[in-house]
């Protein structure tokens, strides 16, 4: 079976507050990590559906703000409207935003599935 990742989005820029938000939704704990790539980032475990959870700000670790351009601030250009985002690496099968990751539904939107 290949692995299937979730892009999840949240209107929140405030990526402190939605980690306290999916912690208590998904009865997971994140721990920060930082990465030369992707910046800092939060990683977390989740047994149902057996997934791997990064969350982490719509912000390209790259960028510059005094000298890019500012449509190239984003992680994932394709979704400026959400400002924190959770990737679900997903280790088993089922159809995407099912188990406990329903529960997301009133706080997040299903963006892409891949």
């Amino acid at each position: 079976m290949s692995e299937t990742v979730e892009l999840w989005g949240f209107l929140f820029d405030d990526v402190e507050r939605v980690r306290e938000d999916v912690e208590r939704i998904l009865g997971v704990t994140f721990r920060l990590h930082e990465s030369m790539s992707i910046g800092p980032y939060y990683f977390a475990p989740l047994d149902e559906p057996e997934s791997d959870l990064i969350l982490r700000p719509n912000l390209d670790a790259g960028f510059d703000e005094d000298t890019d351009d500012p449509d190239d601030a984003f992680a994932e250009p394709d979704f400026p409207d959400f400002g924190v985002l959770l990737y679900v690496e997903r280790k088993t099968e089922g159809k995407p935003g099912s188990g406990a990751l329903a529960r997301l539904g009133g706080a997040a939107q299903l963006l892409l599935v891949e």
